[in-house]
């Protein structure tokens, strides 16, 4: 699973949003794909807008759409779990601001003593600190204090052992590296990312075999796409538009396949 952390705090103006703005573009620039969630007890769309009467009309999604930017909105009670599941890229590493009782990692931003104090007692799985703090009278907490330099390295390594999990060992040959080894190697030093890997390079289709990802490359990916989106097609179902559909799952039962040979034979 890819890393995710709530960057949170007790109260508002800690420096979250300058925090997570520094990180994503110091990440991003090291080659980290980032995806980044904002938790808001207030309402993103707004009366006076076109997209709110197209809600209030009980249209079930909108998208807006400009030269800059693409929004879907819809009306539901979201979790942060929705939230993950509603993203349209595949990320290396998602950020998150709020959501304080998740189950994620925490890096807790912090300007008080007695702010750090209640956060500890009350709040699960803070892994970091940081802010403008006067570490007298609370370094006896079992908790690291880390400058954004620090979180930006803790960070780092987390995306860097998510994706030496990712490579497949399969020694294709087919990246720049002789062996899968070198590349994570390369990985670990900071020369190379998990798109090196042309097993990993693309997302168009996956086999997993008991919780077993079989490593496909780009071309076997395309074609067992398109060998399925063709078969299902085939059996022109009502009900079933592949053309609008976002993703196609097939679940096969090896162990019946099996039976029912042996029963054959």
């Amino acid at each position: 699973m890819r890393p995710i952390f709530c960057v949170i705090s007790l109260g508002r103006a800690k420096g979250k949003t300058a925090l997570l703005e520094w990180l994503t573009e110091k990440l991003t620039n090291s080659g980290i794909k980032i995806a980044t969630i904002k938790h808001s007890t207030k309402r993103f769309d707004t009366e006076e807008k076109d997209t709110w009467r197209y809600l209030e009309s009980r249209a079930a999604e909108v998208v807006y759409v400009s030269p800059w930017e693409l929004i879907t909105l819809r009306r539901t009670t979201a979790s942060l779990a929705d939230a993950i599941e509603a993203l349209h890229i595949d990320p290396d590493l998602i950020l998150v601001e709020g959501f304080k009782d998740a189950p994620y990692p925490k890096i807790l931003c912090v300007g008080d003593p007695r702010e750090l104090v209640e956060a500890v007692e009350s709040i699960q799985n803070i892994v970091a600190v940081t802010g403008e703090l006067d570490l007298d009278g609370v370094s006896n907490l079992a908790i690291r204090f880390m400058n954004k330099e620090e979180v930006y390295e803790l960070l780092k390594q987390a995306v860097v052992d998510y994706w030496l999990k990712l490579i497949p060992n399969f020694d294709c040959g087919k990246c720049s590296y002789k062996s899968c080894k070198e590349l994570s190697r390369a990985i670990r030093g900071g020369k190379a990312t998990i798109r090196e890997c042309s097993m990993r390079s693309t997302s168009l289709s996956r086999v997993v075999v008991d919780g077993v990802e079989v490593p496909l490359g780009t071309w076997p990916q395309k074609l067992l796409r398109e060998l399925l989106v063709a078969f299902v097609k085939s059996l022109r179902l009502n009900g079933v538009n592949l053309d609008d559909a976002e993703k196609m799952s097939v679940e096969i039962n090896l162990r019946t396949m099996k039976e029912w040979g042996m029963a054959r034979g």
